[in-house]
């Protein structure tokens, strides 16, 4: 039994192009596999950042509440020390003037009645 050095040559590149195209057809395999898995992670970080922008949305939203709460605190708070001081200072009740301004708005009502007869 002889074997031919022609013939195991030619098997040998027979192996070697198909060795070869094996290669070649795991790399294009790779290449689709990556453009696929990439797609995927696309599609996974647009939705991630859309909710991302969705909860900031929210907590902006709260904030400017609570922002807005605080301020209106803020402000009755100072309003409240003001009066108080002016009470204080002036010796004037603010209750009182609360009800002389109750009574001049009535009269103002009373007098444009008046006026209209």
């Amino acid at each position: 039994m002889t074997i031919d050095i022609r013939d195991r040559g030619q098997e040998w590149i027979q192996d070697s192009e198909q060795m070869a195209r094996n290669i070649w057809l795991a790399g294009l395999g790779v290449y689709s596999k990556s453009l696929e898995e990439a797609a995927e992670r696309r599609d996974q970080t647009e939705s991630l950042f859309d909710s991302l922008v969705d909860e900031g949305r929210n907590v902006e939203a709260q904030t400017r509440e609570n922002v807005a709460q605080q301020v209106k605190s803020a402000n009755q708070n100072v309003e409240a020390r003001v009066q108080a001081l002016f009470a204080r200072l002036s010796g004037v009740d603010p209750r009182r003037i609360d009800q002389l301004n109750a009574k001049v708005d009535r009269l103002t009502e009373l007098v444009a009645k008046l006026a209209q007869n």
